[in-house]
């Protein structure tokens, strides 16, 4: 369902709902697929994941974790598929829940934190504010996070939590294996260390024109 008003709803009432902190999308991907996804990514050469708006030396109090760049190939078969299922679940979640003016992503990110690093990310936002004009053609204006392996048994610690006010009365968001979840990337965020085994996951922003 769409609310870009441009078309007639019968429960209209959903349109007039405030802008959600999160969303999410259960079983997009079968386990089948998601185990493919993780030979895929775990045959990849991993960095460190860098923050921007830090400097270089306090990036490892602030994230740390390991990250690799998977872009987007026309002729890349081996998976453009995650690119297609994912654009799925974009567009219908941000079609009935937020009407962002999107573009697109040409790259995901796959990231792991592993305890043995103390893996974390803490309070940030996904999106630019200020800096250099010239940096960023597009706003990062919808993030996602998709959790690829099982809270219950492959790591401990790593819960997502979403501050939309006071850091106290953050919401730890539920995210079992294979829960896709979307938020406005203006939303603080952050991913609590990780105490045992190693949590993995996709990111993707997507990005669009500036917030009218």
């Amino acid at each position: 369902m769409s609310h870009s008003y441009k078309t007639i709803s019968n429960s209209p009432e959903e349109r007039q709902k405030k802008t959600f902190t999160w969303c999410y999308w259960d079983n997009a991907f079968t386990d089948e697929e998601i185990n493919k996804i993780l030979k895929q990514m775990d045959s990849q050469d991993l960095q460190k994941g860098k923050t921007i708006g830090f400097k270089s030396e306090k990036i490892n109090k602030v994230r740390k974790s390991n990250i690799k760049f998977i872009e987007y190939e026309e002729q890349k078969k081996e998976t453009n598929w995650i690119f297609h299922k994912l654009n799925t679940v974009i567009e219908n979640i941000n079609n009935k829940f937020y009407n962002f003016d999107l573009n697109g992503y040409k790259s995901f990110q796959y990231t792991l934190y592993d305890a043995k690093e103390k893996g974390k990310y803490d309070y940030h936002m996904d999106s630019y504010i200020g800096g250099n004009l010239n940096s960023y053609s597009e706003e990062r204006k919808l993030s996602l996070t998709f959790l690829l392996n099982d809270p219950n048994k492959d790591f401990k610690g790593g819960e997502f939590q979403i501050n939309s006010g006071l850091e106290k009365n953050a919401e730890t968001v539920e995210l079992p294996k294979g829960r896709i979840i979307l938020f406005p990337s203006f939303m603080i965020h952050r991913v609590k260390p990780v105490i045992q085994g190693i949590r993995k996951s996709i990111v993707v922003w997507v990005v669009g024109p500036k917030f009218r």
